[in-house]
């Protein structure tokens, strides 16, 4: 029975500290801004909270106007983009043409 006590105790350490590494980390927050000319979708950050985040957001839409984007919308989430501009070529194509 002692064994058993032993395994038991094992058991639960072992868990407790195999257990946090095993956690994902938490993402971090991003500002996400798609606007419909050109087509494209832009990811500004990583940023530590929602609030840092939307504090940032103004400059990102000023800078993106100045530069002709039209039709913009903005959301705050949390992720991890694996691209931080996405745009659709066959828009980009007709405004280079």
């Amino acid at each position: 029975m002692l064994g058993f006590y032993l395994f038991c105790i094992y058991f639960v350490a072992l868990c407790l500290l195999v257990g946090p590494s095993r956690r994902t980390k938490q993402e971090k927050w991003w500002v996400e801004i798609v606007t419909d000319f050109p087509r494209c979708t832009y990811y500004f950050g990583p940023f530590d909270s929602d609030k840092e985040a939307s504090t940032n957001t103004p400059g990102y839409i000023e800078d993106l106007e100045n530069e002709g984007a039209r039709n913009i919308s903005i959301r705050i989430k949390q992720c991890q983009p694996a691209e931080l501009t996405l745009c659709d070529s066959e828009v980009l194509d007709g405004v280079t043409a």
